[in-house]
C-alpha cells in the first residue's frame, strides 16, 4: 500500500515537471515568433527604374588623314614627320611633309603661263576697245551725212522750182534784150551800144540759170542720199561686228586667263597639300610612314577623346522606355572605384535579330569623361527609364499577391492587420504605394513560422530558422 501510494507520487510529480516544460515551450514559442517578424516603416523618398547595358567606348571623332593625291601624282616621298604615337595636336599644326621640289616647280611655271596669258588678256581688249571705238566714229560720221542727204533730197523738189522760175526769168530777159537789140544792130556802132551790153549780161544769166537748173534736175534721182545710206549701212555692219568681236574675241581671251588663274591655283594647293595638317584637336593613334616613305595612303590617325560614346544593345521589351535625353550612369572594368554620366544621343529605328531575340542599338555620350577613359574600354551603364519623386516607398518583400490583388500585412500595436493596396513603379529595393497606405504606416516585411516537435511525452519542442533581414 505505501509502495502504491510511493507510485503515484511520483507519477504526479512526473506529470507537473512535464505541465511545466509545455507551459515554458509555448511560451518560448511565441517569443521566437514574435522575434521573428520584421518590419518597416512607409516613407516618401524618390524612385528610378533602370535599364542595365554594357559596351565598348569609341571615339565617333577619329580621322585617317592622307595626302591628296593630286599631291601624290607630284611627289608622295616624306620629307618630314612631325608627330609620333600619343602626341596631343591642335586644329591646323602639321603632321607630316612631302618632297616639294617638283611641286614648287610646277607652281613657277602656273605663275609664269598666268602673267603671259594676263599679257595677252591687256593686248587684246586695248585692240578691240580701239577698233569699236574707231567704227563707232565711222559709224558717227556716216550717220550725220545721211542725215544731210536726207535733208537735201527732201529739198531737190524746192530747188527745181526755183531754178526753174530763175532760168523763166533770165530767159524774159535774154528776149527782151535781144528784142532791144534788134533795134539798132543796123547802126555801125551797135557794139558800143547800151543794149549790145544789156544783151551780153541778158545772154550769161540765162546760161547761168540753165545750169543751175540742169543741176537741180540732176539731183532729183537721190544718187547722194542713196550713197549716204550705203555708207551708213556698212558703218552700221562694221560697228556691230566691232562690239561682237569685243564680246567673243575678249571671251577667249578670258577663258585662257582664267584657265591660267586655275593652273595656279591647282599648283598652289598642290604645294599647301604636301602639309598634312591636323583637321581639329586630337591625340595621335598612328603614325604609318617615315621620312623617305611612299605616303600612299593613310599617313597619320587622329582620334578626338574630348568626345567619348558608348553603344550599347536594348532588349525589345526595355526600348520603349528608353528616350533621347535620358542620362545613365557607367562604371569601366579597367577603372575600378570611378562612376561616370552618360546620356542617349541616337537610339536606332530598326532592330537587329540574334538567335531569335530583337536587340536595339542605342547610343550614348559620356558627358564627364576625362583623361583615364579610353576607345575600346568595357563599359557597364545602368539607365534611369522613369522616376518618381516624393512617393510613399516599402521594400518589395512586403508585397504579397493574392488572386489579382496586392496586399500588405500592417502592424498596429500587438496586432496585425491586412490590406489591399496599388502599386506603382518598382526596382530591386523599393515599391511605390500608390494607394492603401499612409507614411508612418508599419508593415511586416517578412515573418518566420515555429513549429513544435516533440520525441515521446518528454521531448524538447525544436525551432526552425526565419528569413534573411529585409
Amino acid at each position: 500500500m505505501k509502495r502504491k501510494t510511493i507510485l503515484i507520487g511520483i507519477i504526479l510529480v512526473l506529470a507537473l515537471i512535464a505541465g511545466g516544460v509545455y507551459v515554458w515551450q509555448t511560451q518560448q514559442a511565441k517569443t521566437t515568433a514574435a522575434a521573428s517578424v520584421q518590419t518597416t516603416t512607409v516613407k516618401r523618398g524618390s524612385l528610378a527604374a533602370t535599364v542595365s547595358a554594357a559596351g565598348n567606348v569609341s571615339a565617333p571623332n577619329s580621322v585617317a588623314a592622307a595626302f591628296e593625291s593630286s599631291t601624290l601624282e607630284v611627289s608622295a616621298r616624306v620629307a618630314k614627320v612631325n608627330v609620333k604615337v600619343g602626341d596631343t595636336v591642335k586644329k591646323g599644326d602639321v603632321l607630316m611633309e612631302v618632297d616639294t621640289t617638283n611641286l614648287n616647280l610646277a607652281l613657277k611655271t602656273a605663275q609664269s603661263n598666268l602673267a603671259s596669258a594676263q599679257v595677252s588678256y591687256d593686248q587684246t581688249k586695248n585692240d578691240l576697245n580701239f577698233a569699236l571705238r574707231t567704227a563707232q566714229a565711222s559709224f558717227d560720221s556716216a550717220k550725220t551725212a545721211l542725215a544731210a542727204a536726207q535733208a537735201n533730197n527732201a529739198q531737190n523738189p524746192n530747188n527745181l522750182i526755183v531754178a526753174k522760175a530763175n532760168l523763166d526769168t533770165t530767159e524774159i530777159a535774154l528776149k527782151k534784150a535781144q528784142a532791144d537789140y534788134n533795134t539798132v544792130a543796123w547802126r555801125g556802132d551797135v557794139g558800143m551800144t547800151t543794149q549790145a551790153a544789156t544783151l551780153q549780161t541778158a545772154t550769161i544769166s540765162y546760161q547761168s540759170a540753165l545750169a543751175s537748173y540742169k543741176i537741180a534736175a540732176a539731183k532729183i534721182n537721190d544718187s547722194d542720199l542713196k550713197a549716204a545710206q550705203a555708207t551708213y549701212t556698212n558703218a552700221q555692219v562694221a560697228l556691230e561686228q566691232a562690239q561682237k568681236n569685243l564680246e567673243t574675241k575678249l571671251a577667249t581671251a578670258q577663258a585662257t586667263l582664267d584657265n591660267a588663274k586655275l593652273n595656279v591655283e591647282q599648283a598652289q594647293r598642290a604645294l599647301d597639300n604636301a602639309k598634312l595638317v591636323a583637321p581639329y584637336d586630337g591625340v595621335v593613334s598612328a603614325v604609318n610612314y617615315g621620312i623617305g616613305d611612299n605616303a600612299n595612303g593613310t599617313a597619320v590617325t587622329i582620334v578626338d577623346l574630348s568626345t567619348l560614346q558608348v553603344k550599347v544593345t536594348v532588349a525589345e521589351v526595355d526600348i520603349a522606355k528608353i528616350n533621347i535625353g535620358q542620362t545613365a550612369t557607367m562604371t569601366l572594368d579597367a577603372l575600378t572605384g570611378k562612376t561616370y554620366n552618360a546620356q542617349v544621343i541616337a537610339i536606332s529605328p530598326v532592330g537587329s535579330v540574334t538567335s531569335g531575340v530583337v536587340n536595339y542599338a542605342v547610343t550614348l555620350e559620356i558627358t564627364n569623361a576625362d583623361g583615364s577613359i579610353k576607345p575600346g574600354m568595357t563599359a557597364n551603364l545602368t539607365l534611369e527609364v522613369e522616376r518618381r519623386d516624393n512617393v510613399l516607398l516599402i521594400p518589395p518583400r512586403a508585397v504579397t499577391t493574392k488572386g489579382n490583388q496586392k496586399v500588405v500585412t500592417v502592424k498596429q500595436k500587438d496586432q496585425t492587420a491586412t490590406k489591399v493596396v496599388t502599386v506603382g513603379l518598382s526596382n530591386d529595393s523599393y515599391v511605390e504605394i500608390m494607394d492603401g497606405l499612409q507614411e508612418g504606416d508599419v508593415v511586416v516585411v517578412n515573418t518566420t513560422t515555429t513549429k513544435s516537435t516533440s520525441t515521446g511525452g518528454m521531448g524538447i519542442p525544436g525551432i526552425s530558422g526565419g528569413g534573411p533581414p529585409p
